[in-house]
């Protein structure tokens, strides 16, 4: 039995303005989750909500950090936003594995707020575990996959330290050589406003427990992962929702050689597009695909421009 609570909490209620409000949902097995969502009073979308899902150790500010984001900019063009913080991260309750965020939580998330048609964006590897178990759902129209793995394979050693430390983010962000490493990791190359990497590492991420970061050490290093029967590879690889697939090739965190052959092998359709400062652009990391300052610009544009199509 799922147990919503509203929490009420409004940032901006001006009339005409962008309101922002916070709601926690109860999981059945009790872990609170964190939901805000984004509307503009009096703008009605014939388009359904999008719900947007953060990767591991994110949170709610991949998509929204100090007043910039996807979730702003998607609802000025009108439509209502949903983001989504499951069990781990930002202020959801605590995470011990990564199956139950996209098994019990997500699916928690959509019965309470009574979603019955959704748009969704993910990212990095809650991104793979999202669409390899809701993949197939017609309660998706379609699909936005930044950085979404379909093969793992051995990470960098410094994502390996990162990892086999934890994944603890605070530890990075205590000193000059982690630092180093979430740049290298997360924002190699990036073209963000001033201050942004600092302040996002200080508060836009969660420490992992160590049995999350744990697990997915074991899946970068095994290549695939069990779920429910089946491996995450295969399940993907029946990925039948359209998909518009976006690699940022900077990314040390979830390198895009291993997210591209999701075009080969899903149904979808899934359209492909790559960023590149060769194309006049920047090559796009972890975080700067979220928040750098060309992804306004560069990324945002597309995601509107495919979520607002009609359904093939």
């Amino acid at each position: 039995m799922i147990s919503p609570v509203v929490v009420a909490l409004v940032l901006s209620a001006s009339p005409g303005d962008l309101q922002v409000s916070h709601r926690r949902v109860n999981a059945p097995d009790g872990v609170a989750l964190a939901v805000y969502r984004y509307q503009r009073p009096g703008v009605v979308s014939s388009l359904p909500p999008v719900v947007l899902v953060p990767d591991v150790g994110f949170s709610r500010a991949a998509w929204d950090f100090e007043g910039r984001g996807l979730a702003r900019w998607l609802s000025a063009t009108g439509r209502l936003v949903y983001v989504v913080e499951l069990r781990g991260q930002g202020k959801a309750g605590p995470g011990l594995a990564l199956t139950p965020m996209v098994t019990v939580d997500l699916p928690s998330v959509l019965d309470a707020l009574k979603l019955e048609r959704i748009d969704l964006v993910v990212h990095g590897w809650v991104g793979s575990l999202v669409l390899a178990v809701h993949g197939q759902s017609a309660r998706i129209r379609r699909v936005v996959a930044l950085n979404t793995p379909l093969f793992a394979a051995p990470p960098s050693a410094l994502a390996t330290a990162f990892l086999a430390d934890g994944g603890r983010f605070s530890t990075l962000a205590s000193s000059p050589s982690g630092a180093r490493t979430f740049h290298e990791l997360f924002a190699l190359w990036a073209e963000l406003p001033s201050g942004t990497e600092q302040a996002f590492l200080s508060t836009g991420t969660r420490d992992l427990s160590r049995p999350v970061a744990a697990e997915l050490l074991a899946w970068m290093n095994t290549g695939d992962r069990p779920l429910g029967g089946q491996s995450v590879s295969a399940r993907l690889a029946a990925l039948d929702r359209p998909t518009l697939l976006l690699l940022g090739l900077a990314d040390g965190f979830a390198p895009p050689e291993q997210c591209a052959v999701l075009r080969e092998r899903a149904p979808g359709p899934v359209e492909l597009h790559t960023f590149s400062r060769a194309e006049g652009g920047e090559d796009f990391s972890h975080l700067s695909m979220l928040l750098g300052r060309e992804a306004p610009k560069k990324v945002f544009p597309r995601i509107g421009a495919f979520l607002g199509e009609a359904a093939p």
